[in-house]
């Protein structure tokens, strides 16, 4: 019994030791927690070149300079795209607003509602808030050019990411022979177990998710590029990237089209396309891409997933989006752990 209590301590010790150092360090550990992300990623690439005659470190250089490059040519290409679209946005969101307001009105004074509108206050806002927001990203794009301490630090988020990412690759099997040397010997295979469960819930949801997203961000800008919808390729990536949280990029990125398709032309069709487009997304979605890629039972209920990366998010700002997923994996494992003990022990049994 007091064994049992001093491991509880101990574990406690090591939660609360943890959460401490996130808090304490959350400032410096983005490219550490991505290197890592990226080695996690990419080691199943490795142990397939290993396995076919391979040296690990030829392995591990090329997949990783393969993954940096393809990484940079989408940036480069995607990045000016974006940021073209994004300003032309800011521009004629306002004009879609006072539509939207004007529309309202006229509604509301048809079936005699009266809700006050103050359309050239709230289009002043928007606009004056979106020449600010694209002004400060100026600001700081030219900061990060002209400031030395910026480049300084941009630059070691640059090269020490990778460089995390190649020795976590590289030693990556002597990391694994340390954690099963350091198991309590009596509960190595229940930790095997849970570990287990813990990478078959994180490589089918990270790695299976990040690919959907991928795919339908690229399905849907190209898609709704296609149909001629303005701002379609930001809209459709967008729509891919949210995508990481069920539900929510599928749903964002087609009211957002639609509405786009209705206040660019006022055409029904473009309107009826982009609906068509997200359409044949989720049926690909769910008929090939997540049962193949993602599976059935990773064990993260989308409720769960959403919850997790909003409280990420709120408690670590970026660093809690790139951990919350492994979190909640972890804990879901555990819990699952937890509910099996319970129905096994005489508390429940017990009749």
């Amino acid at each position: 019994m007091r064994i049992s209590g001093t491991l509880s301590l101990f574990w406690i010790c090591v939660v609360a030791l943890f959460v401490g150092f996130l808090l304490l360090f959350q400032e410096i550990l983005m490219p550490f927690i991505l290197g890592m992300a990226i080695a996690y990623l990419l080691n199943p690439l490795v142990l397939r070149l290993e396995r076919a005659g391979w040296p690990r470190w030829g392995a591990v250089l090329s997949i990783l300079l393969l993954f940096l490059l393809v990484v940079g040519l989408g940036v480069g290409f995607l990045v000016p795209v974006l940021f073209h679209e994004a300003l032309q946005l800011s521009d004629d969101l306002p004009q879609w607003i006072a539509r939207a307001q004007a529309a309202l009105a006229g509604l509301t004074q048809r079936f005699g509602f009266d809700i006050p509108t103050d359309t050239a206050g709230l289009v002043d806002s928007v606009q004056g808030q979106g020449g600010s927001v694209f002004k400060a990203g100026r600001s700081v794009l030219a900061g990060v050019l002209a400031g030395g301490a910026a480049i300084m630090s941009f630059a070691s988020f640059i090269f020490l990411m990778p460089i995390v990412a190649f020795y976590m690759m590289l030693d990556w099997p002597r990391l694994v022979s340390k954690f099963n040397d350091l198991m309590p010997r009596d509960k190595a295979p229940v930790v095997r177990d849970l570990t287990a469960q813990f990478d078959t819930t994180l490589s089918g949801f990270i790695r299976g998710q990040l690919t959907v997203c991928v795919i339908l961000g690229l399905f849907y800008g190209i898609g709704l590029t296609a149909i001629g919808l303005r701002f379609g390729f930001v809209i459709g990536l967008s729509a891919g990237i949210l995508s990481i949280m069920p539900y929510v990029g599928s749903g964002t990125g087609l009211v957002m089209s639609m509405a786009v398709a209705w206040f660019t032309t006022g055409n029904p069709m473009l309107v009826l396309a982009a609906l068509v487009v997200f359409g044949i997304g989720q049926f690909i979605e769910g008929n090939f891409l997540t049962p193949r890629l993602v599976g059935d039972n990773i064990g993260l209920h989308p409720l769960w997933v959403i919850f997790a990366l909003m409280a990420g998010g709120s408690l670590l700002g970026f660093t809690g989006l790139l951990i919350a997923v492994p979190v909640a994996a972890v804990i879901g494992v555990l819990v699952r752990h937890a509910i099996a003990e319970y129905k096994k022990s005489s508390y429940y049994t017990a009749a």
